[in-house]
């Protein structure tokens, strides 16, 4: 089975209501267990991982492990805040499928991760109060 090395740069505030506690935020897995980023002198929190790669059905990629989420057609990574009690703030879906066998071949070629870049500055809420999560587009480049 093939593997894929993403980089992913989160580049934005975090939700509006959040304890910002430290080990609060990360890349959540299967379990619910959050792996933490580095953060760079610019601010922007790291993530590196790696995912296995095999064919779909209809021959396209399909990432698994343990970070990645969804059925086969629709795999994602959950970015997640919590609080100190383990309860959710917010949570945040980035989409895999724009990441395609081309993507994958000259990754691994050229012994490079695939990055994507998340840039969310604007957290909302609703007029509960209640952070707004949902999906983010995403673009995974060589």
């Amino acid at each position: 089975m093939n593997s894929v090395h993403l980089t992913l740069i989160y580049d934005g505030n975090g939700p509006l209501n959040w304890g910002r506690q430290p080990g609060t935020f990360g890349m959540q897995d299967k379990e619910g267990r959050l792996q933490l980023g580095a953060t760079a002198s610019d601010g922007t929190v790291i993530f590196e991982l790696v995912l296995q790669v095999k064919a779909g059905k209809s021959g396209e990629p399909v990432l698994l492990g343990r970070f990645a989420h969804g059925s086969p057609d629709g795999r994602f990574l959950y970015l997640a805040w919590a609080e100190d009690d383990g309860r959710l703030a917010q949570r945040l879906k980035l989409p895999l499928g724009g990441i395609a066998w081309d993507d994958i071949r000259a990754s691994a070629e050229q012994q490079k991760p695939l990055v994507g870049v998340l840039v969310d500055h604007h957290p909302r809420v609703t007029s509960t109060g209640a952070n707004i999560g949902g999906s983010r587009p995403m673009s995974w480049v060589r």
